[in-house]
């Protein structure tokens, strides 16, 4: 759909720009017609425009379809905004909200060398709650913000992070290679990870994964409290449904298009 229009607009940069967010919102490359019938043009400013788009690098020609894609331009761009983003600051308003829908405390983190280091807590108002752990780092198998980004990772990559003896911190904590293979096929299939006082004992939680523009996993979001008030039965109808759509909805903050 073209863009309104105003009285400050360039034309030629209002169509450029439509032609750009074209191809950026479909699954496949587009032929010269395609943009002229999507977006009412004449086939001749069609093609001085994909031929400027192109000179620059914005968009790419298919030489073998004769259709278009956007160019690695659009990336390197695209790239360069999400590396000038405060994931704290970005994270803020997903974290108070995953918080209020839950009632639990809301944590986000990120992956360091097989490890999660969490950056940033909205903390619940109960008076029992679970220690901040701001600053902390933990092995990311041990944690469901670690495991929601793990699951993404190549197995052998996995493997490559803990070549050695795992080490436990609860009778819960997974304690070998295959375990933690099986339970990160299981978090992929379903969406969402869990620290089933895995890490503490009594402390239950659940996390999934923050995407880039590209599709990468970038981080993990959880909520996290004493396994009385998160019981599994509302694991299971409730928050992990919640977080996902969290997580979603801070992919999105960060480009990702789902």
């Amino acid at each position: 759909m073209k863009r309104d229009k105003s009285e400050y607009a360039v034309q030629a940069v209002n169509n450029a720009i439509d032609i750009l967010e074209l191809l950026g919102d479909g699954e496949h490359e587009l032929s010269i017609s395609d943009v002229v019938t999507k977006l009412n043009l004449t086939r001749s400013n069609v093609n001085k425009l994909l031929a400027t788009l192109e000179m620059f690098g914005y968009v790419e020609y298919n030489r073998y379809t004769g259709n278009f894609r956007l160019g690695v331009k659009t990336f390197q761009i695209s790239q360069a905004y999400i590396n000038k983003l405060n994931i704290i600051e970005i994270s803020i308003q997903v974290l108070q909200q995953l918080k209020q829908q839950t009632g639990e405390s809301a944590y986000i983190s990120v992956m360091r060398d097989g490890n999660v280091v969490y950056l940033n807590v909205i903390e619940t108002d109960h008076a029992v709650r679970v220690l901040p752990r701001i600053g902390n780092v933990g092995p990311a198998y041990a944690t469901a913000t670690g495991k929601a980004q793990l699951a993404y990772y190549d197995m052998r990559d996995v493997e490559k992070l803990y070549p050695g003896e795992m080490m436990t911190f609860t009778k819960n904590t997974i304690g070998s290679m295959d375990a933690l293979k099986a339970d990160l096929r299981l978090i992929k299939e379903r969406g969402y990870s869990m620290d089933d006082e895995e890490y503490e004992i009594g402390v239950r939680c659940v996390g999934a994964p923050v995407r880039d523009f590209m599709g990468n996993v970038i981080a993990g979001i959880s909520v996290s409290a004493p396994v009385e008030r998160i019981p599994m039965e509302r694991v299971e109808t409730e928050i992990a449904h919640i977080v996902q759509e969290a997580a979603k909805a801070l992919s999105i903050k960060f480009g990702y298009r789902g």
